[in-house]
């Protein structure tokens, strides 16, 4: 006699090595942070008036968070075994990211232009329904009146 809610049998795959690489939360946390604060560097550096004084600020603050960095990665191993190392920030990379900013900016400046033009293109057929609109109803009305004055 045969149950038909028997489980049939199992396959059993084999244990593989890990495919994806290793990466731990103070790892991806120091990345992260460092990102953000080379990131913030250029946004801020354009923003504030006394960008120079900020920027050597965010400087400082960036290099501390690369140091920490960098010592999180040589105590942490990698996938590989071996140590990472951490990298330094260098000028191109601060230029790269202003320009950058800038081509925002400017894409930023044609899209608020183009937002404006289609604001107005909508208030002018808003005025013209408006104006339509107010016409008919009048036309209506006037129909309105005369047919009840006929009764």
């Amino acid at each position: 006699m045969e149950n038909g809610n028997r489980i049939g049998n199992l396959s059993i795959t084999p244990t593989v090595a890990r495919q994806t690489p290793r990466n731990d939360f103070g790892t991806v946390l120091a990345h992260t942070a460092q990102e953000v604060v080379r990131t913030g560097a250029g946004v801020v550096a354009a923003l504030v008036p006394g960008s120079p004084m900020v920027s050597a600020a965010v400087a400082s603050v960036s290099s501390v968070v690369a140091t920490s960095a960098s010592s999180l990665r040589s105590t942490v191993p990698t996938a590989g075994g071996a140590s990472g190392t951490a990298g330094t920030t260098g000028k191109g990379e601060q230029w790269d990211l202003l320009a950058a900013q800038k081509e925002l900016q400017a894409e930023g400046a044609k899209m608020n232009l183009a937002y404006m033009e289609l604001q107005n293109d909508m208030q002018k057929e808003s005025r013209a329904h408006n104006a339509i609109s107010n016409i008919m109803k009048v036309r209506h009305d006037s129909a309105k009146a005369a047919i009840n004055n006929i009764r």
